[in-house]
């Protein structure tokens, strides 16, 4: 018999009924209590939880319907097996509606007994099993909901680092529209940081809990793009082996960014306009629409209008994508915005080594001035980290800079030379090294805790010189 070890409360006011049921299930391997009345019942109920309760409905001090309407009271799990003399349907439905699992007639018929009390034990397992099962989902989506929130951390909008008046329209902007379902249409140059503003946007907004699909549409071969974006069912064509969903359901409450949207083909454009005027979406080889929830991101390099005028973009998707339309400048045209990036990827790495905070000497940070980065922010990350493998020491030197920075070194200084009208060049080398210099003092009071005195030491200057440089580079002494 199935429920070995499961408790089971035998309650009964007849003794020899009571020996007859506790013997036979014993040798069943059960653990088995009983009571001689109602109240004793439920409190053996509260105390021993068992699994089934044999229940007899006329009993002393409270009877078997009193017991039933207790458990319900109070919401008590257990699942009872009713017995009577007298029976009746009346009775044996009242007793249903009462919360009894079923209900049997004395005299007692024990096999019969044992097949109900081995469907309530399976009954039982499946319950159990199932409550597993629901905790475990719980238990991973609460996990998944906080690795979220932990991720969304990298993509607070402070990490989107610039005084740049476009960047800063850009950023009030998005903080206006954030929670709203309206299209975002992202153009910039590669490296401009499509991707990492889509998903500032997704992780600050109320969709936050919710998936981020990140598309590149260049990538996904043209034979599969619809089942990709859409989803198929299992035998829709050849290798479709098994239903699966596509890239707006895995979004579904979320955020969906497609990056490079202007490389679709005109046939899956009509579709992704259709999907976007309807909310819903068709799985390849389905002909049941289903409804979709989803924020889109688009973004793409391209000048996307160029291509509407040539026809190979719909001018009717174009508009329905352009509704809040954000141009972010390449980094060329952000000098103001080259050492806080420095800086903010050097505390990146500082975090991310553990080693000794890195620096810039003054003729290494007028190279990095004076680059044009056709890579824009993700090439000057890549420069930044490689600069750093290559140095030995904490002060980066242009000797320890990449080739591509080494390079211009002597066009620079010759240029340096020839120019007549100097006054453009010293600028940017004076603004570059007020620059080193004030990332040097941020980063010895971060080390230091913002103790004056330890900074001072460290830097090898006076408390009076450090204040001095404080105020000249407007530096606050407050944590950041």
């Amino acid at each position: 018999m199935k429920g070995a070890k499961e408790t089971l409360l035998i309650a009964d006011d007849d003794p020899t009924i009571v020996k007859i049921l506790k013997d036979r299930f014993l040798t069943k391997g059960f653990e088995v209590i009983t009571a001689s009345n109602g109240q004793e019942t439920l409190n053996l109920i509260k105390r021993e939880s068992p699994a089934i309760v044999i229940l007899d409905l006329q009993m002393p001090t409270m009877n078997g319907m009193a017991v039933l309407e207790e458990l319900t009271k109070y919401n008590m799990d257990v699942t009872t097996i009713v017995l009577t003399a007298f029976g009746t349907i009346e009775v044996a439905v009242e007793a249903m509606k009462k919360g009894a699992y079923d209900f049997i007639q004395k005299p007692v018929d024990f096999a019969h007994l044992e097949i109900v009390i081995n469907k309530a034990l399976e009954r039982i397992h499946l319950k159990r099993q199932r409550e597993a099962l629901q905790s475990k989902l719980q238990e991973s989506e609460e996990e998944i909901i906080y690795l979220r929130r932990e991720i969304g951390r990298e993509y607070d909008f402070s990490h989107l680092v610039g005084r740049n008046k476009e960047l800063q329209d850009i950023l009030n902007i998005i903080k206006k529209v954030v929670d709203q379902k309206s299209t975002i249409f992202i153009q910039g140059e590669s490296g401009t940081g499509k991707e990492l503003l889509a998903r500032a946007i997704h992780y600050n907004s109320n969709r936050r809990d919710k998936n981020f699909v990140a598309v590149n549409c260049g990538a996904v071969p043209s034979e599969l793009l619809e089942s990709e974006f859409f989803g198929h069912v299992k035998g829709s064509f050849t290798n479709a082996h098994k239903t699966r969903k596509g890239y707006f359901e895995e979004a579904h409450q979320g955020s969906l960014f497609l990056d490079e949207i202007g490389e679709l083909d005109l046939e899956l454009q009509v579709k992704l306009l259709r999907a976007l005027e309807r909310d819903e979406i068709l799985r390849v080889g389905d002909p049941q629409p289903i409804k979709i929830d989803v924020r889109l991101i688009a973004a793409t390099n391209k000048k996307l209008f160029e291509q509407v005028e040539k026809g190979t973009f719909r001018k009717d998707l174009f508009y329905r994508l352009y509704v809040i339309p954000l141009i972010l400048p390449p980094l060329r045209n952000r000098p103001e915005d080259i050492p806080l990036l420095i800086d903010h990827f050097l505390r990146k790495l500082n975090t991310k080594t553990g080693k000794e905070p890195y620096r810039l000497s003054d003729q290494a940070m007028a190279l990095f001035m004076s680059y044009s980065y056709p890579g824009n922010i993700r090439e000057l990350q890549n420069l930044i980290e490689r600069a750093a493998l290559l140095s030995n020491h904490s002060l980066i030197v242009p000797d320890d800079l990449p080739i591509e920075l080494k390079e211009q070194k002597g066009n620079f200084l010759q240029t340096v030379d020839k120019t007549a009208d100097k006054t453009a060049l010293k600028k940017v080398s004076r603004e570059a090294r007020l620059s080193a210099e004030k990332q040097m003092i941020i980063q010895a009071l971060r080390t230091c805790h913002y103790n004056c005195t330890k900074t001072a030491r460290m830097l090898k200057i006076s408390r009076s010189s450090l204040y001095n440089k404080l105020k000249r580079c407007n530096i606050p002494l407050e944590k950041d």
